[in-house]
């Protein structure tokens, strides 16, 4: 799990689930697009990670298909999160293609145990 490194106010961590999304979507956009572009939409995901630790509660509106979780749209790619006293934790980064519904249902119990240790850490 890696954390913002203190470059945003907002504090946010991210499951090692998250921190392997985050290298696929830039391996797959590098070899498709380029190390510059590749670079800048994750600098853009990692600008949407920093506006959601802000606001948290931006998540919201489309927690109806990611619930108990939080979801904002990330580019191409959504965001799943929930939040630990620690500020947020991202939970994993998916492209918008995917069954986010039949993913999330997939994972929670995963989730769930993630956040539970993040919170005994805290």
């Amino acid at each position: 799990m890696v954390g913002n490194g203190g470059s945003s106010p907002a504090p946010f961590l991210l499951t090692r689930n998250a921190a392997r999304d985050l290298r696929r979507i830039h391996a797959r956009s590098r070899r498709e697009w380029g190390e510059d572009i590749a670079d800048r939409y994750l600098a853009d995901l990692y600008a949407a990670i920093g506006d959601a630790a802000a606001d948290p509660e931006k998540g919201r509106l489309r927690q109806c298909r990611s619930t108990p979780f939080l979801m904002i749209p990330v580019r191409r790619h959504f965001m799943i999160y929930d939040l630990v006293p620690q500020g947020v934790v991202v939970l994993t980064i998916q492209h918008q293609v995917r069954d986010i519904e039949t993913l999330v249902t997939e994972l929670t119990p995963i989730f769930h145990a993630e956040v539970e240790r993040i919170k005994r850490k805290a």
